[in-house]
């Protein structure tokens, strides 16, 4: 999503929450894909005023992913009455990555799936690929592209019956190589926006439990989570390229906040805990004495450090007109933030090390 209409970033602090319920009613009334679309331009507009008037940084990752999510549900309303007949039976929208986490930011494109019910007929997988299609081509225009990887629905891997995504779930689960174990975070991800909840949620809170008691499973997840290694040097000094397009840039996403999403969706699936949310995720663990609570803090910490931070370049970013991106300049930081983000990236670190003694121990 990029750029904003003329008015709404520039209202006064205090107009953030009418900014976000005006979007809500606009997104409720809006009849065509481009009234939608013209909507969705105004997000990062609402996404820097929030910053301006000091909305915590994972309060503005809830509030854009709802906003995601009502401008799908739109979309997927204008579509179904584009279509010449009815869904052919029990259907649901499904999204994952940060969206699916509520983590989302306007920088962003679609991680979405759907499911529908057992026992329809033969052609009702094309109408749902048609379906999805008009829903994945609507969000292009409002903004989101395509995800690269080419998670979407419009393609088969996305799109499947309750006995598919079962299969799927535990395939994922039960032959866990590296590309079953990424397939796997995204699945575990995975939550209704619009449809019936009852046909996929079911299904991942039973992969959950299967999940954290295979521990050839655990043991590739936890390796996974600590491949993306933070940028830090000798003597704990922050690493960035000192030539190059991204020069003097920290890669805030890369090098931060990707591992630590993994690092603590480990303790949860090993828990075998339903939250999506790193935040929640978190706190879930800790209630279920699966996690100091010093830790605990430090990790929130740290997810809030990285998160922050991106959420202050970002805004800074809207209010002047420039392309959003997750590598950030460190000269621009303060002494503060520098030794914040310092600590965030010593935190993930260490937090890896206890994961790779935990793939040691199951003899992997």
């Amino acid at each position: 999503m990029a750029g904003t209409r003329e008015g709404v970033a520039d209202l006064p602090p205090g107009d953030c929450w009418q900014i976000r319920d005006a979007l809500h009613r606009s997104l409720d009334e809006a009849e065509t894909v481009s009234a939608l679309a013209g909507i969705a331009a105004d997000f990062p507009g609402f996404q820097a005023a929030m910053q301006r008037q000091a909305i915590d940084a994972v309060e503005q990752g809830r509030q854009i992913s709802a906003l995601t999510d009502l401008l799908t549900r739109r979309l997927v309303a204008l579509s179904l009455a584009a279509l010449p007949t009815p869904a052919p039976g029990p259907w649901a929208w499904l999204a994952c990555g940060s969206q699916g986490r509520s983590e989302q930011t306007v920088h962003t494109d679609q991680d979405n799936a759907l499911i529908f019910a057992d026992g329809l007929p033969a052609s009702a997988d094309d109408w749902f690929r048609r379906l999805a299609e008009l829903v994945s081509d609507g969000l292009v225009h409002c903004g989101l592209p395509q995800c690269p990887g080419g998670v979407g629905p419009a393609g088969a891997d996305w799109r499947r019956s309750v006995t598919g995504w079962r299969k799927a779930l535990a395939d994922v689960v039960r032959y866990p190589e590296r590309k079953a174990v990424m397939l796997a975070t995204h699945y575990l991800d995975l939550r209704t926006v619009f449809g019936e909840e009852s046909l996929f949620e079911p299904l991942r809170r039973n992969a959950l439990i299967r999940a954290g008691g295979n521990s050839r499973f655990m043991a590739r997840l936890r390796e996974a989570a600590t491949r993306p290694a933070p940028p830090l040097g000798l003597f704990g000094r922050i690493r960035r390229p000192w030539f190059g397009p991204m020069a003097g840039h920290v890669d805030i996403k890369q090098g931060g906040i990707l591992p630590l999403v993994q690092i603590v969706r480990c303790h949860a699936v090993r828990a075998g805990l339903p939250q999506l949310h790193t935040i929640d995720r978190i706190h879930a663990v800790v209630r279920e004495g699966l996690l100091r609570a010093e830790t605990a803090a430090e990790l929130e910490r740290a997810y809030r450090t990285l998160v922050g931070l991106r959420a202050r370049f970002h805004a800074e970013a809207i209010e002047q007109g420039q392309r959003l991106a997750n590598q950030l300049p460190l000269a621009d930081m303060t002494p503060d933030e520098k030794a914040d983000l310092r600590r965030a990236f010593r935190c993930i670190r260490l937090m890896q090390s206890v994961q790779r003694q935990a793939v040691l121990g199951e003899g992997l």
